[in-house]
């Protein structure tokens, strides 16, 4: 079993949740997470860059030298790719596409195994799941942070999307980052170093059943 704090605003332990070891991996399977950020990070590249071929780069149209009796090798054009200036061979071209697959089930591990890592640090916090915000309040999360002691550390919070008043409190300070959970990847997890989320939120966000109190 695996004891997560419930805190409120004020960073008060209301409770304690207890997770059964077994809805998430005994040890983390590094092949997922390396196959699952690498598909991230792939999948985050705009591929806008594009280089000039022979064809595309300007000039090159008369033939530099004699084709014999010069004393060099035969050349049609200054625009070769093996010329200063000349165009690019197999260059990038905005058409292609970076997109990896990764199948769902080796996500589905590599989120569980991203988060075990967590639980085993014991950088989980549940936040009470009746809290709400009527205004965004960053000097609210300030106190919080100050209150855990996490001024320095990178933070992620897991937030229903209706909680928009305290994802805008929260993405005002400079070491935190307020998301949904179907928006958190697992290299957002990993890059981590306490998760704050609600224990309705993680069961929907990763299945982990029920959990006792």
């Amino acid at each position: 079993m695996v004891a997560v704090k419930v805190i409120d605003l004020a960073g008060k332990i209301v409770k304690e949740i207890n997770i059964d070891r077994e809805v998430l991996p005994a040890q983390p399977h590094h092949q997922a997470l390396f196959d699952a950020v690498i598909s991230e990070r792939a999948g985050q590249r705009q591929g806008t860059h594009s280089t000039l071929t022979k064809g595309e780069v300007r000039g090159g149209g008369k033939k530099p030298l004699p084709q014999k009796h010069s004393g060099n090798a035969r050349q049609g054009s200054i625009r070769n790719p093996h010329w200063v200036g000349g165009g690019v061979a197999f260059g990038p071209k905005p058409t292609r596409n970076y997109k990896i697959k990764v199948n769902r089930k080796v996500t589905r591990l590599a989120l569980n195994s991203a988060l075990a890592i967590k639980f085993n640090q014991q950088a989980v916090y549940f936040l009470d799941e009746n809290i709400q915000l009527d205004k965004p309040s960053t000097k609210t999360i300030v106190k919080l942070f100050s209150a855990l002691k996490l001024k320095q550390q990178n933070t992620l919070f897991v937030l229903q999307p209706q909680m928009i008043n305290l994802i805008k409190s929260i993405n005002n300070m400079v070491r935190a980052t307020a998301k949904t959970w179907q928006q958190v990847s697992t290299q957002d997890v990993l890059h981590a170093k306490v998760l704050f989320t609600t224990q309705p939120i993680l069961t929907k966000w990763v299945g982990l059943g029920e959990v006792k109190k």
